[in-house]
Formats: structure tokens, sequence, C-alpha cells
């Protein structure tokens, strides 16, 4: 007869010999780094999790395909036990296709990826992408942890594009640029710090108006930009509870080089909560301002200005719907405010189909900040002015996207806004 009594956490045990085994890739420093951490427990509660979170370190730099831990006792010393890491790596290739959706587009992403190359995590990436809004797209990449950490990642990167803006403007933009970044995963969410050196080309299309023409050149754009996304949402294209937090700091003009000068903010928050049954109420919000930074430099580019309205923004008005135009195009502003509530429900009968149905009101405004007006006063106008819409429909979502089928009601707009009553479509992630 045997049996087994258990060891009370805070019992003395410690790490006597530790072995790694079934790596002929992975550097042994490497290795060593993240795992050296077990050493460090005196009872048996910190082995346990010490091991746990030296096994979830190598996991997450994902090089390995398979992970197991094996323990047993040390021979020298009753208080001791030995630990064996057996390992299998992943292979060095790794190609990709995916789509990818935007804000009512969506792209075919190839990417092909060799990783391990030194045998630190060290990763290169060549991806290239093609849509309706993005006619051609190429980038490359490297990157490696940072003193080993899965959570701190630095890249160099160069990317090229060839993007189509008549959504909103009537124009094409050519863009390549080159920079840096590092990119940083804490208890509080995700942070990523980037610097690029961008040189635009603007095209005009035939129609377009006097206000895009004008901008219509090269020019070159030197940015640090931040961004933190705290994310707890249970689903990101169709959620039923959970918050989201996204927030975009970009100061143009860096090392006063470049054409742009500015720096820009902007939000976005969603709250989702569920009420009764299945029953869910969304709630979301989005900010932005940008302040030019030179006196004798206060114009802002067209591609860089804020744009409100459309399927993902204010819906019941075409995408940059919202604010002054000249002709064709939308003139946008420095300064933006969107806010919605949708009630969300399953279809009776159809509760087991990626389909719910909605009920939506919104609300937005964009402006241009004048240099000598108060912010308290531009703020009061903005949101005094706002344009709202309200309405019902469908929506369809995957895991790569959501689509709505909405049925459209503008409540309060301008003469000129463009206001889309009656059925809209949307294809994206991050509806407001």
């Amino acid at each position: 007869m045997s049996s087994s009594v258990p060891i009370p956490p805070d019992a003395p045990l410690c790490v006597d010999a530790l072995r790694i085994l079934g790596t002929s890739i992975t550097r042994e420093s490497f290795l060593n780094h993240a795992v050296q951490n077990v050493f460090d427990a005196n009872t048996s509660g910190d082995v346990l999790t010490n091991v746990r979170e030296a096994a979830a370190k190598l996991q997450r730099h994902d090089i390995f395909e398979e992970i197991k831990v094996y323990m047993d006792s040390s021979r020298t010393n009753p208080d001791a036990v030995n630990v064996t890491f057996e390992l299998k790596e992943k292979g060095k290739a790794v190609y990709q296709t995916t789509l990818t959706t935007g804000e009512n587009e969506a792209d075919m992403t190839g990417a092909v990826s060799i990783r391990n190359i030194f045998g630190g995590a060290e990763t290169a990436t060549a991806r290239f992408a093609f849509g309706n809004r993005t006619k051609a797209a190429a980038e490359a990449l490297v990157g490696f942890p940072v003193q080993g950490s899965p959570d701190v990642k630095f890249e160099a990167f160069v990317k090229g594009s060839f993007r189509d803006f008549s959504m909103i403007n009537k124009y094409d933009e050519r863009s390549k640029l080159a920079g840096v970044r590092i990119k940083g995963t804490s208890e509080f969410g995700k942070h990523q710090l980037a610097y690029a050196m961008t040189h635009r080309d603007i095209t005009a299309q035939p129609k377009s108006s006097a206000t895009v023409r004008a901008d219509s050149a090269q020019n070159v754009k030197s940015a640090l930009i931040h961004t933190f996304v705290s994310d707890t949402r249970d689903n990101v294209t169709m959620p039923t509870k959970g918050k989201y937090l996204a927030v975009t700091q970009e100061f143009a003009g860096i090392g006063q080089r470049g054409d742009a000068n500015y720096f820009k903010n902007e939000l976005a928050a969603q709250v989702h909560q569920p009420l009764f049954g299945d029953l869910v109420l969304s709630t979301g919000a989005k900010f932005g301002l940008l302040v030019p930074t030179k006196d004798d430099h206060t114009h802002v580019n067209v591609s860089d200005r804020f744009y409100v309205g459309g399927p993902l923004s204010v819906r019941g008005f075409k995408m940059g719907g919202i604010g002054q135009r000249d002709g064709n195009d939308a003139v946008g502003g420095n300064i933006y405010f969107a806010a919605g509530a949708s009630l969300t429900a399953p279809i009776p009968g159809a509760a087991h189909l990626p389909v719910r149905a909605h009920a939506f009101v919104n609300a937005g405004n964009v402006a241009n900040k004048a240099k000598d007006t108060p912010l308290k006063d531009t703020l009061e106008s903005l949101i005094n002015e706002s344009r709202t819409a309200a309405g019902f429909g469908l929506i369809f979502h995957h895991e790569l996207a959501r689509v709505e089928a909405n049925f459209c009601i503008p409540l309060r707009f301008k003469s000129s806004d463009l206001p889309q009553h009656g059925f809209q479509l949307g294809l994206g992630i991050n509806f407001l």
C-alpha cells in the first residue's frame, strides 16, 4: 500500500541542477538567461512558480513547438530537486497568408519569416500586401528580444506603399519609410515607441479639389510615435464584455527635419457590458487633437489631418462626410470627437450563427482650432455643432473581420456634410 503526502508550499526546497535537452539551434547562453530564476527558489511553492514562469517565458519567444518539464529528487540534497526542460524547436522558415481588414478596406497579406536566426529568438520578415485601398505595400524588418526578454522587442524596418485615398479625398499617395521601434508588454497593456523617416509623394486625381492639389507634391516627415493599447475584451470583432483603450502620440519634426511639424494625440475607448440575458450595451468614444509646433509653419498636410464620418466612425455619414468640403474632397481638421452607443442581441432562432442584431446612436464632429482660440471655446463649439445619426442593422462577425449592414437615419447635419440615409455597409475591426 502506498500513499502520497502533499508538500506544503512553504516547505524548504531549492533547485540543485538544471538540464535543457532537445535544442540544436538555440544558444546555450540565451536559454540559461531565460531559466536562471529557477535557482532563486527557496520553498516548494517558489520552485513550482519559477519553473512555470521559465516555461512560459520560453513559450512566448515563439521558437519552441513543445516544452516539457520534469522534476526529480536530488541524490545529494534531500531538500532539493533536479529540473529538466525538454524542448522541441520550431522550424526556421514560416510562410503565412492572411486577410487583414481596416476602415472599409480588405488586404491580402503574405509574409515570409525566418526565426531564431542566430539562436537568440532573432527574426527577419518580408511582408507584402494588396487590396481595395492599398494597391501595393511591402515591408522588411529584423528584430530581436531585448536582454532576452520575450516581452520587449527591438525592430528595424523599411516599408513602401501605394495607397488610394479616394474614399475620402481624391488623391493617391506613394510612401517610403525607414525606422526603428521598441515593443513591450506589461500587466497594463502593450506599448510601442517608434521613430520613422517617411518620404511621401501625393498625386492629385483628376477630380481633386484645390485643397488637395495644394498638397500634391513630395514631402518628408520625421516622427516619433508612441502607442499604448489595453484590451480586456472577450472578442475583438464582437465583444460582449470588457474594455478597450488605445492612446497614440505623434511628434513630427524630430531633429528639425522634414516638412511636418506638429504634436498629435488620439484616444479611443470602448466599454462592453452585458445587461440581461444576451443583451449587450456597447459604448465607445474617440478624440483627437493636432497642434502645430512652429508658429511660422501651421499648415498641416492633407495626409495628417483628422476626418470623421463613415461606418466605423460616425454611422449615417459617408467616409469623411462630416465637416467642411472643397468640391469632392473633405477638408478635415485638427480636432475631432466621435461617440456612440449600441445595443446588440442574438437573432431569435439563430443564436448559434455568427450574426447579431443591433440598434445604435452616434455623434461626432471635426473642426479646425485657430491658434488664438482657447481650447475650451473650440470644444464647446465642437460639441454644440455635433452631427448625430441613429439606426439598426445586422452584425456579421468573424475572427478576421466584422461586417455591419445598417439602416441609418441621419438626425442632425449641415449642408456641407454628406449624410447617408438608408443602407450602409461597413467592414473592419474596431467600430465605434
